[in-house]
């Protein structure tokens, strides 16, 4: 399944995305980096792998403890369980595009997140204000924080999705982002 011009952005973030292909098997986007904006933490997911292709300006990734450079035509992939964080840390746009496999339900957990930040409804670092909600869109993209033990995410993620899920908050949340 091919998507119809989807866009929208991340005013917290500085970012704008485009999908520009889904299927079952994967998940491919185009996102531009306003200069100074990209992810306030590092996180890493432990199912999907991310290929990132640089079409234009620089690219900063903090990976597992190390800062590269990526710069036009350079291309990278993020497996499961690098500790990884994009910024923009030039004076231009950045723009690059990412090849999420599986596909999971990232897409909508995105569009939950990046909705939400255009209303306000998340903090500084761009997590939602409401822990359910960022409970939510943290699960569609199998993100965790390095710093946490996994298993602990895993179950306190795990309680906080039941009780979403049984509020209708996730319903709510699909309906009027995605």
């Amino acid at each position: 399944m091919t998507a119809a011009t989807l866009k929208f952005s991340n005013p917290i973030i500085k970012d704008e995305i485009e999908i520009l292909f889904e299927s079952n098997e994967k998940l491919v986007f185009r996102t531009v980096v306003k200069p100074l904006g990209g992810q306030s933490g590092v996180h890493y997911h432990t199912k999907i792998t991310e290929e990132f292709k640089i079409i234009s300006g620089e690219l900063t990734v903090n990976l597992n403890g190390q800062k590269l450079t990526l710069k036009l035509g350079d291309h990278y992939v993020i497996k499961p369980f690098d500790c990884h964080q994009f910024l923009n840390e030039s004076k231009n746009n950045v723009v690059f595009e990412v090849v999420v496999s599986p596909l999971m339900d990232v897409r909508r957990g995105l569009q939950i997140i990046y909705g939400l930040a255009t209303e306000d409804k998340v903090y500084k670092n761009g997590l939602p204000k409401n822990i359910l909600s960022a409970a939510i869109a943290i699960q569609m993209m199998d993100a965790y924080v390095p710093k946490i033990p996994l298993s602990i995410q895993k179950i306190g993620i795990g309680i906080l999705v039941f009780l979403g899920k049984k509020t209708a908050l996730q319903k709510k949340l699909i309906s009027r982002y995605c």
